[in-house]
C-alpha cells in the first residue's frame, strides 16, 4: 500500500519550486548603474532636415498649401438663408459651457 500511495509532486509543490527558482535568479543579475547609457555604434543621418532649410523645398511646400487653401476657398457656398436665420438666432447658446 506505501508504494501505491509514494508521494508524487503536485502543481502546489511544484509551482513553490518555480517560484523559488525564479526569486532567486533575480539576486544574480548585475546592479544598474545610473545614468544607464546605450552605446551607439554607428551615427545617424538623414537629409530630411537639410531638404526643408533650402528655398526651393519651402517655396514648394508653401505653393501646395496655397493651392489648397484656394481650392477650397472656391468651392464653397453659401448654405442659404434659412439655414444662417438658424444658425444667428440663437448663436450663444452654442458657446454655453
Amino acid at each position: 500500500m506505501i508504494e501505491i500511495m509514494a508521494t508524487r509532486p503536485t502543481y502546489t509543490t511544484f509551482a513553490v519550486a518555480m517560484s523559488a527558482a525564479m526569486l532567486t535568479a533575480q539576486f544574480q543579475y548585475p546592479v544598474r548603474e545610473d545614468p544607464y547609457e546605450v552605446q551607439q555604434e554607428r551615427g545617424t543621418h538623414s537629409d530630411f532636415m537639410e531638404s526643408l532649410s533650402s528655398p526651393i523645398a519651402s517655396d514648394y511646400f508653401a505653393q501646395q498649401v496655397v493651392e489648397i487653401y484656394n481650392s477650397f476657398a472656391q468651392r464653397q457656398e453659401r448654405l442659404g438663408a434659412e439655414f444662417e436665420a438658424a444658425i444667428f438666432s440663437d448663436l450663444e447658446s452654442l458657446y454655453e459651457a
